[in-house]
């Protein structure tokens, strides 16, 4: 069974589900009252929002919270909110819209309000350009019935933030504040979370932020900016605490790039060339004029361009200046211990390279094409390749031979340039930024690490245990038939309860 197919499998269960909206799950908060529904054994809260729509003048700015309000009117949260901005995937499970600031709340069944459950709120990846929390995939079901189980039941969260142009658009021309808008989208969830989880029946001392990629390196940056959204808050993380424990799944380090935010000005970089299709130009009224363009040229123009850069890596989070949610480099803050010194759990999958090399897969190069083809892969990778100097390249070629059957990251395909991108990708992309994280925040605190080596029964076989193959078993969308599976995912997820429950995983 294809993952592709798998999700279609797991959506089609879970339309055809009989759920009921009841009076009994209106939760009032200072913004609304929201009435829940009971499905597939958990009660959820879907759609709720914690931002204005960042639509007109709040394009491309930071989130600004919805205002409190007196009214008695009873929202329904039954359906997830819209989709962030990106290119159309089925994936999604709902419309794309710009308006789509929204968060999704789930407990088990017959929580009572006051039962003071710990917090799970995920951050889904996606490269900073794609993804929903709207993903079948990351239906939370599994997870909480497993939590129930063993007696420690959790909350579950799930949040939605702009993505690629919408929430990652970098210029000098930008005001500090605005800069890196989809990590403030996230930032801001959380303080939803803490202002309003009790209602719900959670705990806002006992949350812990988990995401996998895009949302691994968010759980840093919180912390102090790692890789990406739940590293991100580690490492630059609000002057209040919003969780006390965070996890990441295949993060990749301090931001991959981190390039500064007048570097995407040039016109042969992201900003330039967005000026250059829309028409705007650069200047103090380039930004008006970008918030001015109409929505669905803007969407066309935005999503033309992703597809049309390696890997759909448009944008990364930016380097600003004072006043910036990322002031500095987040390796500069790793190497000095400034960051959130709090319980991490975090790992890489065997051949994480391997979604990230496709490009090249069966070009059928050898010698000086292949070795060209290698290095202009490398440089493409980059938003700012200034510094990938000769010695570099000529280190890769070197570390990363051609056909060579013992590369670090073992997946043999016989296609040698892929085989050398993958594991290239894999080690430097991956495993070398965890290392850096955990070499300098193990003194600091209690770290977890993994590595993920296992096959998950249904994926195609050429994928190996590539990025985001771990994501299935953890939420336990397995197999029925892989009882192995099925207890490697029990006890994976016993050590997200541990670290929800009592901020230490158990050994």
């Amino acid at each position: 069974m294809g993952f592709a197919r798998l999700q279609k499998l797991l959506f089609s269960f879970l339309i055809f589900l009989p759920f009921a909206c009841s009076a009994s799950l209106d939760v009032r908060t200072p913004t609304g009252t929201f009435r829940g529904f009971i499905a597939n054994g958990t009660e959820r809260w879907l759609g709720i929002p914690y931002a204005l729509p960042p639509v007109g003048d709040h394009r491309f700015k930071a989130p600004v919270p919805v205002p409190a309000t007196n009214s008695k009117t009873v929202v329904d949260a039954s359906t997830f909110g819209n989709a962030c901005p990106q290119p159309a995937s089925g994936s999604l499970r709902a419309p794309i819209s710009e308006d789509c600031l929204f968060l999704n709340i789930f407990r088990p069944a017959n929580t009572s309000a006051n039962a003071a459950l710990p917090v799970l709120l995920w951050i889904h990846g996606g490269q900073y350009t794609t993804g929903a929390a709207s993903n079948p995939l990351y239906e939370p079901s599994q997870i909480l019935a497993r939590s129930v189980a063993i007696n420690k039941p959790i909350l579950f969260v799930s949040i939605n933030y702009r993505v690629n142009t919408f929430g990652f658009l970098a210029s000098s021309l930008m005001a500090p504040e605005d800069l890196n808008a989809g990590l403030l989208d996230q930032q801001l969830a959380m303080q939803f979370v803490n202002e309003n989880i009790k209602a719900f029946g959670g705990d806002p001392s006992k949350v812990t932020i988990w995401g996998q990629s895009a949302g691994a390196g968010s759980v840093q940056v919180a912390y102090d900016a790692i890789r990406l959204c739940v590293q991100a808050h580690f490492i630059f993380p609000p002057p209040k605490p919003l969780f006390r424990a965070g996890i990441s799944d295949s993060a990749v380090g301090p931001f991959k790039h981190n390039p500064n935010a007048g570097t995407f000005d040039q016109p042969d970089k992201p900003f330039g060339r967005l000026l250059t299709n829309t028409g705007c130009s650069f200047g103090p009224k380039a930004l008006d004029c970008l918030r001015a363009v109409p929505f669905n040229r803007l969407l066309n123009i935005s999503n033309t361009m992703i597809l049309g850069t390696l890997n759909m890596q448009l944008w990364q989070p930016a380097v600003g200046p004072p006043g910036s949610f990322v002031p500095e480099r987040a390796s500069v803050r790793i190497k000095a211990g400034n960051f959130l010194h709090l319980p991490y759990i975090g790992g890489t999958n065997l051949n994480e390279g391997k979604s990230f090399a496709d490009s090249l897969l069966g070009l059928g190069l050898s010698g000086k094409a292949e070795d060209d083809a290698f290095v202009n892969y490398i440089g493409h990778l980059f938003i700012d390749n200034s510094t990938i100097t000769p010695d570099v390249y000529a280190d890769s070629l070197r570390m990363y031979p051609a056909n060579d059957p013992n590369l670090d990251a073992p997946f043999n395909t016989g296609d040698s340039l892929y085989d050398r991108a993958t594991a290239w990708y894999t080690n430097a992309i991956f495993l070398s930024t965890r290392r850096l994280w955990f070499e300098n925040a193990a003194p600091l605190q209690p770290m977890f690490a993994y590595f993920f080596t296992e096959f998950i029964p249904g994926n195609d076989p050429t994928f190996g245990v590539a990025h985001a193959s771990e994501l299935p078993l953890v939420f336990g969308h397995i197999p029925a038939v892989a009882s192995i599976e099925t207890n490697f995912a029990h006890k994976w997820q016993e050590f997200l309860y541990q670290l929800c429950q009592r901020s230490q995983p158990r050994r």
